[in-house]
């Protein structure tokens, strides 16, 4: 009885095996591309933080220069800065 089901047995193991390599190897791809795509979100994410810490450095500098009372403005503050008078 072992003797018919051999082929089967047999056959059986190679279509396990060839699913499985089939299996690694789609996986692997897979495993590539998502590597891929997290170094670009990095790339990305390391642009907007870079944004942020510009926007956060120019709103002190902001910060700074209002906090000048308009009398102390003569001397804070460049003419080239200021409106002409009306």
């Amino acid at each position: 009885m072992m003797r018919f089901l051999a082929p089967y047995l047999a056959g059986g193991a190679v279509a396990a095996v060839l699913g499985a390599a089939g299996l690694a190897w789609h996986l692997s791809a897979e495993v590539d591309r998502l590597q891929a795509r997290a170094q670009i979100l990095d790339t990305m994410l390391t642009g907007c933080n870079g944004r942020v810490a510009d926007l956060h450095l120019d709103k002190e500098r902001d910060d700074a220069v209002d906090s000048i009372p308009d009398s102390d403005l003569g001397r804070s503050v460049p003419d080239r800065w200021l409106l002409p008078a009306e």
